[in-house]
């Protein structure tokens, strides 16, 4: 169902760049000290925070982009939404701040045998960075791309599926509307397999779709997060198999062993 998770490495690094580019939402470049030598697998994230800083526990955020370079450094690119003081300081920081990196953590998405159908990849708002940076490891056009936002498009320059469809809440770019205007049980039956990422009403909505098309699927949750290790379960959800913590066992579980509306 998901990839192994990789040793994770406390260090540094720091702010290449910040970029607003949409309302609250920047595209923020890092580049990893030496002890990063991997890179993370798709939909892994880190706990990031500036150095100095004004709050003590770090961020969790979703790699939507990573490489390394000619010089054999790690980049990492990290579309976060500013929402709080913590997020303000990494969407607001100069070049070259310091950055507290702890990662790559968590499991990812792992493409299952899809018998030569498509996939499909759905992203709602921020969620869009963690399936837009599995789609990178996909081959061009061997998926199609649902994505929902309240307004304007991000998140999509490096994606190269088969089509791409968007709705919007206020219409200004594709279908106006949510998932439920683009994504449709019997689009659903159509692929091999569904990943998503989003809010969840958004996922609830992807598992219940799928599960009535009969077609797996697989969620990456988003949740607050003090340690990112699994040691303080203050992210626990609840599954079929008991109570799991989203970063340790996930972010990314299958659909079917998610009970939502009863996290704890």
């Amino acid at each position: 169902m998901c990839t192994e998770q990789s040793v994770p490495v406390a260090g540094k690094g720091k702010i290449i760049s910040s970029k607003q580019i949409q309302e609250s939402i920047y595209l923020v470049d890092t580049e990893l000290n030496e002890e990063f030598q991997n890179l993370p697998n798709p939909g892994q994230f880190y706990m990031l925070k500036t150095v100095p800083s004004d709050v003590y526990l770090s961020r969790p955020i979703s790699v939507y982009r990573s490489y390394k370079t000619s010089a054999g450094s790690v980049r990492v690119e990290f579309l976060i939404l500013k929402k709080g003081r913590g997020t303000e300081e990494l969407c607001t920081a100069r070049s070259e701040t310091a950055i507290k990196i702890i990662g790559p953590l968590g499991n990812g998405f792992t493409k299952q045998n899809s018998c030569g159908r498509k996939t499909a990849l759905v992203g709602g708002g921020i969620g869009v960075a963690p399936v837009a940076g599995f789609a990178q490891s996909l081959a061009d056009g061997s998926y199609d791309f649902f994505a929902c936002f309240k307004h304007g498009t991000y998140g999509l320059d490096y994606i190269k599926p088969e089509s791409v469809s968007i709705s919007t809440d206020d219409g200004s770019c594709g279908v106006k509307g949510m998932l439920p205007a683009i994504f449709s049980e019997k689009d659903a039956a159509e692929y091999a397999a569904v990943y998503a990422c989003g809010p969840e009403p958004m996922l609830k909505y992807v598992q219940k779709t799928c599960r009535a098309a009969g077609v797996p699927c697989f969620l990456s949750l988003e949740a607050r997060m003090a340690c990112g290790l699994g040691a303080c379960l203050g992210c626990t959800v609840k599954t079929t198999a008991g109570n799991k913590r989203c970063c340790k066992d996930g972010p990314v579980f299958s659909g079917d062993e998610i009970v939502f509306g009863e996290r704890k």
